[in-house]
């Protein structure tokens, strides 16, 4: 019984262990990087581009929070009805006025912080006590 194996002719590279393999061809020795394996100069300028438009959707969607707290601060504010229904007596309605102050104050401040950032590049706060600020924040006022 004899191995097809043993007949088959040696080439190059199997009959010295010295010698290197050829050298890939372009196309091919791109292909990981482009393939988005996650290494190489295409992965990175993907990334750059996600988080780019994760900070712009961010500020985006927090300057429509900031219009629409504006705009139910005001429509509270300005809630008058004459001597029979005077809204101001009531607790409740202190309490929600409260809060609407300071929710648009919360994010009028965190829109500033975000222009701030995108447009000088640098951080107000650590990024750490960022993320903890925005969580509680977040929590706090929806």
């Amino acid at each position: 019984m004899s191995n097809s194996d043993d007949t088959a002719p040696k080439t190059q590279f199997e009959s010295s262990p010295s010698a290197l393999p050829p050298p890939m061809a372009p196309e091919v020795a791109g292909a990981d990087t482009e393939a988005g394996t996650g290494f190489g100069i295409g992965a990175i300028t993907r990334r750059w581009r996600r988080e780019a438009i994760l900070q712009r959707g961010s500020l985006a969607l927090r300057g429509l929070g900031l219009l629409f707290s504006l705009l139910a601060f005001l429509v509270m504010a300005s809630n008058k009805h004459g001597d029979w229904k005077n809204f101001d007596r009531y607790e409740e309605y202190r309490y929600l006025l409260a809060i609407a102050i300071l929710s648009t104050l919360y994010t009028g401040g965190q829109v500033l912080r975000h222009i701030h950032e995108l447009s000088t590049g640098k951080f107000l706060l650590q990024q750490r006590t960022s993320a903890m600020v925005d969580f509680f924040g977040d929590q706090q006022f929806p």
